[in-house]
This record gives C-alpha cells, sequence and structure tokens, in this order.
C-alpha cells in the first residue's frame, strides 16, 4: 500500500519534529521532508510533490498564505493544510481563500492530528477543535431571517444542515441532532450542493461564509 506522504513548511525546528514524531511506525502517511521558508520548500516541490502539505503561516520572506496561492496555481493536485498558533476568524477566512483543505492550531494533540489527516486524504476538509471553538462559536440566532435577506435559495432545514457540516459533524452526529436518518442528511448535502452549484464541501463552507450563514 502506498502511503501518504506528507512534507512540512515550519520555520521551528521543535515543531517539525513533533509532528515528525506523529508519523513515526504509521502505515498511512510518511514524512517526505521538510522546509523551514519558502525558498527551501520551491526547490524541494518540482521533485517530491507529496500529497497533503502542512504549512505554517507565519514565515520569514514569503508568508503561508502566499505560499498556498503559488502551490494552489501550480500543483493543484496538493492538498494544503495550514498548521498555525493562530486562531483567529480571519486567518481560517483567508486560508479558505487561498485553497486551503484544512487548518490545524499548533496545540493538536496526536489523537486528532491523524484524524485529521485521514480526513483530508479522503477528499475531506477538516478544522481542528480548537478552531472550531475559537470560530464557529457565534452562530447567529436568526438564521431564518439572514437567508431572506440575502434570498439563499435554501430551506431552512438546509441551512440547518449547512451550519452542522461546517462546525464539523459527521453525518450521523448531524442525524442524531436534527432527528432525522443518515440517508436524509446525504439527500440534503445533495440536494444543496446540487441547487447551489457546488461541489465539495470546502466549496460550501466558502458559501456559508461569504452568504452569512455562519458568523466569523
Amino acid at each position: 500500500m502506498n502511503k501518504t506522504s506528507i512534507f512540512i513548511v515550519d520555520d521551528h525546528q521543535i515543531t517539525i519534529e513533533g509532528i515528525a514524531s506523529y508519523l513515526i511506525g504509521q502505515d498511512e502517511f510518511e514524512l517526505q521532508g521538510s522546509a523551514t521558508s519558502a525558498t527551501e520548500l520551491f526547490d524541494s516541490i518540482q521533485i517530491k510533490q507529496p500529497d497533503i502539505l502542512l504549512l505554517d503561516i507565519k514565515l520569514p520572506g514569503l508568508q503561508g498564505f502566499q505560499i498556498a496561492e503559488i502551490i494552489s496555481n501550480n500543483y493543484a493536485h496538493i492538498k494544503i493544510v495550514f498548521l498555525s498558533s493562530f486562531t483567529d476568524e480571519k486567518s481560517l477566512k483567508k486560508a479558505i481563500e487561498v485553497g486551503g483543505v484544512g487548518y490545524l492550531s499548533k496545540d493538536i494533540i496526536e489523537e486528532e492530528f491523524l484524524v485529521a489527516l485521514n480526513k483530508i486524504k479522503n477528499g475531506e476538509s477538516y478544522y481542528s477543535i480548537g478552531m472550531q471553538k475559537a470560530v464557529f462559536s457565534n452562530f447567529t440566532d436568526n438564521i431564518k431571517s439572514q437567508s431572506e435577506q440575502h434570498s439563499l435559495p435554501l430551506t431552512t432545514r438546509e441551512i440547518d444542515v449547512i451550519k452542522l457540516f461546517v462546525e464539523g459533524l459527521s453525518y450521523k452526529k448531524i442525524a442524531t441532532y436534527l432527528s432525522i436518518s443518515v440517508r436524509t442528511v446525504e439527500s440534503h448535502k445533495k440536494n444543496i450542493l446540487e441547487k447551489l452549484e457546488l461541489k465539495t464541501t470546502v466549496d460550501l463552507v466558502k458559501y456559508a461564509i461569504k452568504n452569512g450563514i455562519i458568523s466569523l
């Protein structure tokens, strides 16, 4: 079985070593390489082209968001995951805008880190628990009126489903929360994506932010 390759960009060696220790002995993931700056990364990326790029935001020279835009434009197959001590709404919004499919806080524990990698490997997005608490704690209490204000082509139930997906809940947990079946949740998501002409959960997160379904 081919392992999913990971490349880390961080200007703190201790962070690189910590992440590397999480990957030791893993059957599904391997550390392909690391860099402490954009220059080092670009020297390696043409040859190595990892499956997942773990990218710090604050770096010497080019910053993480700038690097992400370059990678997204030239290596669209590489999944970009931000790893940062910044857990503010503005940073998350920017991370999504430049192509990030994940955002992990640097205090993430090993168990959650591996869960995140597995979800991202399988085409899902992932925002760490610390990030979710910081960003998604202020959901609006008046989603229905916001929907009317923005003329969104969504039902109240569809908006509820979007909110819970953005919060990172699984199909099963959403079904339990809304007292519906998992199949109904799947149907809702399929209908939402078709109605909004979107393809992925990341697109759905962007739409929710842009249209005020979630508060940042």
